[in-house]
């Protein structure tokens, strides 16, 4: 019964490329899924026909399999020649403008909600650019990504050097959240590698009772450095609770508490204090998640397409490791019980049910592919509790090989497709780079003159304005583009005389304009679906 267990991911791949809607977990053809299913299949059953004859296995096979480094470098040199270009999958363009506009007024990108990330990411742009790089924040994502994808590789390599040809790299290279270093543009690669730095130094400390000062102290500096780049990390709160409540000796419990109450708030709040009222500009209140976070509507918590999406997210994330941990749950009872009898392990999976309590709570506002890594952070946690069980065990399990290798191959397919550009994006974001660099140009001393608590959120709107009136001239001809451009053009002078003259500070008129604005906003994106862009001044 345990054997045919391990079919059940090759049947769920098959069942889900015959429903009438392919899954956004299957980016590629379904000709070349099929194929790889099949040959998986084959393979799986080819080794557990051989399941008895283990001296076959051990010496036809095993002397000659490549050792994790070997593995590792042949993976991170398709990373590079491979990386996601797809716009659609995480915040895209929008992500890309908001970054080089910010940076081009401002001097770099900040927010409340993931400092040192956009911070990071425009400083890398200016040091580029210094080198006569073009200022393309594309580049410095593209960087950063590959920077954070070389410290996930290095991470499991290194904890698994003494086993160095056990294949146990694969339990990383399966997990579809290893694309978040495939110099892929999104604000969510460094704040992962950052969580991996928390869990090496609990795998290091978690064992020693005898540190347990700097166990508490180190993870909650590392916690709190870690919402420094994303707010996500605020979930990780309750493995610091865990922590005081397990590895904090009962006399030191009041000490532990208050001192880390102490280190994690003088390393948050400077920073948050500093960009919401001293700063010039300072951080557009109306635009962070940290003031009106995006929770699922709690009538919607237990509904179908809920737990269809929370299930799409684990399958495209982490769905061997989780499905290998599972099946060692269900039955490998005492061999489980030995393993998470390890303080660390207890405690992987204290992350692993915080990140999931993130998956289950927050609101995916761009819905999927789009959000696939916002709401997917505990793929690391599983992927790494997975790697130190399969380091566990006392030889390798072969009948996990086919499953381990089906899962890295359906990554490298992912990544090949999500590797292919539109043509049009990418002219839109030549023209949009276009634009930003022109408005800067024309606008900046004006934006400078205004309150500082004014900048963001005038600079937003009016270049809004301005893009829509700068690209739709450039569009092929059509019956509404001329009232479009005026519309446009009306928006701008009513959004400036709103700051001029204080009348936004009343929510109603604001409220009132903002309206009228989305419909105009509205023709504008749907005029840019429909028409070509005829006339690029590049």
């Amino acid at each position: 019964m345990k054997y045919l267990t391990l079919y059940l991911p090759y049947l769920f791949v098959s069942f889900s490329l015959w429903l009438p809607t392919k899954p956004w977990f299957f980016p590629g053809d379904e000709v070349t899924y099929f194929a790889i299913l099949i040959l998986f299949v084959l393979f799986q059953s080819f080794l557990l026909y051989f399941k008895t004859k283990h001296s076959f296995l051990e010496h036809s096979f095993q002397n000659y399999l490549p050792s994790n480094w070997i593995i590792a470098s042949f993976y991170f040199l398709f990373m590079l020649c491979f990386p996601i270009l797809n716009r659609s999958w995480g915040d895209g363009l929008l992500l890309l403008e908001t970054n080089l506009l910010e940076t081009k007024l401002f001097g770099f990108q900040f927010t409340l909600d993931e400092i040192l990330e956009s911070i990071l990411h425009s400083q890398l742009t200016h040091v580029l650019s210094s080198f006569q790089f073009p200022e393309d924040p594309v580049l410095s994502y593209s960087i950063l990504s590959y920077v954070a994808g070389v410290f996930f590789l290095f991470v499991f390599l290194s904890i698994g050097k003494k086993q160095s040809k056990d294949l146990s790299i694969l339990f990383l290279l399966s997990s579809g959240g290893i694309l978040l270093g495939f110099g892929y543009a999104e604000n969510y690669t460094l704040v992962t590698a950052t969580h991996l730095s928390l869990y090496l130094f609990l795998y290091r400390y978690t064992n020693r009772p005898e540190e347990n000062d700097f166990l508490l102290y180190g993870s909650t500096a590392l916690v709190a450095l870690s919402m420094l780049f994303h707010l996500v990390s605020g979930y990780l709160v309750i493995v610091l609770v865990y922590l005081w409540i397990y590895h904090s000796p009962k006399e030191k419990k009041i000490k532990h508490l208050v001192f880390c109450t102490l280190l994690g708030s003088m390393i948050l709040l400077p920073w948050f204090v500093y960009f919401s009222a001293f700063h010039d500009p300072t951080v557009d209140h109306n635009s962070t998640h940290l003031i009106h976070p995006p929770f699922y509507p709690f009538k919607r918590w237990i509904s179908a397409n809920h737990f269809k999406e929370i299930l799409s997210v684990l399958f495209w994330n982490v769905f061997l490791s989780a499905f290998y941990l599972l099946y060692q749950f269900t039955f490998q009872k005492e061999k489980w019980k030995l393993f998470i009898s390890n303080p660390f392990h207890k405690l992987m999976l204290v992350v692993i049910l915080a990140f999931s309590l993130h998956g289950f709570l927050h609101n995916p506002q761009l819905g999927f592919p789009a959000d696939w890594d916002l709401m997917g952070f505990y793929w690391l946690p599983i992927s790494f509790l997975a790697f130190l069980y399969w380091k566990h065990e006392a030889r390798i399990v072969w009948e996990w090989i086919p499953l381990l290798t089906f899962g890295t191959t359906l990554v490298i397919v992912s990544a090949i497709q999500l590797n292919k550009t539109n043509p049009k994006d990418e002219l839109l974001w030549e023209i949009t780079k276009k634009s930003i660099f022109t408005y800067a140009n024309e606008n900046e001393f004006f934006i400078k003159s205004l309150p500082k608590e004014d900048k963001k959120f005038f600079a937003k709107g009016d270049f809004l304005f301005f893009k829509g009136e700068y690209i739709t001239k450039q569009l092929c001809d059509f019956p509404e583009k001329k009232f479009l451009i005026e519309s446009m053009k009306q928006h701008r002078r009513q959004w400036k005389d709103g700051f001029l003259k204080g009348t936004f500070k009343s929510k109603e008129n604001l409220n009132v304009f903002l309206t009228e604005a989305t419909k105009t906003n509205v023709l504008y994106l749907k005029s840019l679906e429909a028409n070509k862009i005829c006339h690029p001044m590049l």
